[in-house]
C-alpha cells in the first residue's frame, strides 16, 4: 500500500510540472519581449531627438549620423553649416581653390540647403562661409600648383634679397608671395655665376615637386630668423 501511494504521488508530481514550466517559458517569453521593446523605443526616441529628420522626410538629414552640433560653432564653416540646417530652400554655391601659386573660383550652381550641407559633410577640410550676396563659398586648399599657374611661376631673388614667387618674369608687380631672406654672401661665395644669374632671371616651376625642389635648395642660404617664420607659417 505504500509503494503504491509513493507512486501515485510521483505522477502526480509529474502531472504538475507541465503547466508550471509551460508558464515560467510564456512568463520568460513576455519579459523578454517587453525589455526588447523597451530598449528599442528608447534608442529610437533618443536618436531621433538629437538626429531630427528633415522637414517631409522619414530620415535623418545626416547619412552618417552627425548633427550639426558636431561642427565647431567657433568657425566660419561650423556657424554656415548651422544657418543652412535652419534654413529651407535653395542657395548658390561657389567653389573656391586655393593653391601653393594661384586661386581659381568655380560656380557650382543653386542647390538646396541639404544638398550643400551634405557635399560640406562629405569635405570636412573645406571651409565654408556666406559671401555678401549671400552665396556660400566653399574653400579648398591644393597642396599644387593651380594649372594658370604651371604656365607663368617663377622663382627668384628679388631687389631686396628675398626668394620670392612671382607670376611671370621677377617684376615687383608680379610677386606673389615671399617665401625668407637669403645670404647673399653665402649664395655669392657657395653659387657659380650660371646658377645666380639663373636665380636672378627667374627659376621656372611647373609643378609642386620642382617648388619644393627649389625651396629646399635655397633653404639652406635662408637667414636664419626668416626661415623660423617661414616654419611657423607653413
Amino acid at each position: 500500500m505504500f509503494g503504491l501511494r509513493i507512486r501515485g504521488l510521483k505522477k502526480r508530481i509529474k502531472r504538475q510540472r507541465r503547466p508550471i514550466w509551460s508558464l515560467g517559458m510564456w512568463a520568460g517569453a513576455v519579459l523578454a519581449a517587453t525589455l526588447a521593446g523597451a530598449y528599442i523605443s528608447y534608442q529610437y526616441v533618443n536618436e531621433w531627438s538629437v538626429f531630427p529628420p528633415g522637414k517631409g522626410e522619414d530620415q535623418p538629414v545626416w547619412s552618417d549620423n552627425l548633427p550639426v552640433s558636431y561642427e565647431d560653432a567657433s568657425t566660419s564653416r561650423g556657424q554656415t553649416m548651422t544657418a543652412l540646417s535652419k534654413w529651407d530652400g535653395e542657395v548658390e554655391v561657389v567653389l573656391h581653390r586655393v593653391y601653393l601659386c594661384g586661386e581659381e573660383s568655380r560656380l557650382l550652381g543653386k542647390h538646396t540647403t541639404r544638398e550643400t550641407m551634405e557635399l560640406l559633410k562629405a569635405h570636412r577640410e573645406w571651409s565654408a562661409s556666406f559671401d555678401r550676396s549671400g552665396r556660400v563659398v566653399m574653400e579648398e586648399a591644393v597642396d599644387d600648383l593651380s594649372p594658370a599657374c604651371r604656365k607663368t611661376a617663377t622663382i627668384a631673388l628679388d631687389e631686396d634679397g628675398n626668394l620670392s614667387l612671382y607670376d611671370g618674369p621677377p617684376r615687383k608687380e608680379n610677386v606673389i608671395r615671399t617665401f625668407f631672406q637669403l645670404d647673399v654672401g653665402s649664395l655669392e661665395s657657395s653659387l657659380s655665376k650660371e646658377r645666380l644669374k639663373e636665380l636672378a632671371k627667374g627659376i621656372r616651376v611647373t609643378d609642386r615637386d620642382e617648388y619644393n625642389s627649389v625651396l629646399s635648395t635655397f633653404s639652406d642660404f635662408a637667414v636664419e630668423k626668416t626661415k623660423d617664420v617661414m616654419k611657423s607659417s607653413g
